[in-house]
């Protein structure tokens, strides 16, 4: 079988501040967009990944990581060969490593006849790392908490976008940018934390798209809620 793991980016990301357990609380608006890596999957003895990016075929990448898990937590001792062709850019916040982990999860709960029901699913991904239960569903979404809960959104239309990436291999891991997310949120001062209003402001105006009599405008107009 062959599985799309869809690309994602940030409208908003604010810090509200640090958490007990070391992490950071958040409220971010996610949208997936039309920049997809590829994962083949079919059936085998035993686990196996090879990548178009050599280097990333092995038990570090969140594709292993992810099979592994599933199989863990069902008690399932199936095999199968996964080929991942990596074309989402690597250090730039669109999510590839994640989105990859969480199209693993579903192929293989599929491909496997496990079936897990999605809270199961979105335990396993939330473990796997905080963008992974985004990408089970994917299209529109509040993130919050350590940026794994979710809430839908209702879906934005259909938009055209230019996205400008400094150049980097197109992989999960390396890159220009390691440990790009522990790095920059360690540079988060106290007073870099937000209330969470800017999100707030751009979910209403997301939101009111569900009814189109309702007048936009009380909700602010489209440029200054995304800060273009």
């Amino acid at each position: 079988m062959e599985i799309k793991a869809y690309a994602k980016i940030n409208l908003t990301l604010e810090v509200l501040g640090r958490r007990p357990d070391g992490y950071h609380e958040v409220r971010t608006v996610l949208q997936t967009i039309d920049l997809t890596d590829i994962l083949n999957i079919t059936r085998a003895s035993h686990l196996k990944m090879e990548c178009s990016v050599p280097e990333l075929g092995n038990k570090d990448n969140l594709v292993w990581k992810a099979a592994s898990a599933l199989r863990r937590a069902a008690e399932c001792d199936k095999g199968a060969k996964i080929h991942l062709e990596k074309h989402i850019p690597v250090g730039m916040g669109l999510g590839g490593g994640s989105s990859d982990a969480a199209a693993t999860l579903k192929a293989l709960n599929n491909l496997w006849g496990i079936q897990m029901h999605d809270a199961g699913l979105q335990s396993i991904a939330a473990s796997l790392g905080s963008d992974v239960p985004f990408f089970l569903r994917g299209g529109t979404a509040l993130g919050e908490g350590r940026g794994e809960v979710m809430t839908e959104l209702h879906p934005l239309p259909q938009l055209w976008m230019v996205l400008c990436c400094s150049p980097s291999r197109s992989s999960q891991g390396g890159g220009p940018f390691p440990d790009k997310t522990a790095r920059l949120y360690s540079m988060v001062a106290p007073e870099n934390y937000t209330d969470g209003s800017h999100t707030s402001s751009v979910v209403d105006f997301i939101e009111s798209c569900r009814n189109p009599t309702v007048d936009t405008e009380e909700a602010g107009p489209l440029p200054s809620l995304f800060n273009v």
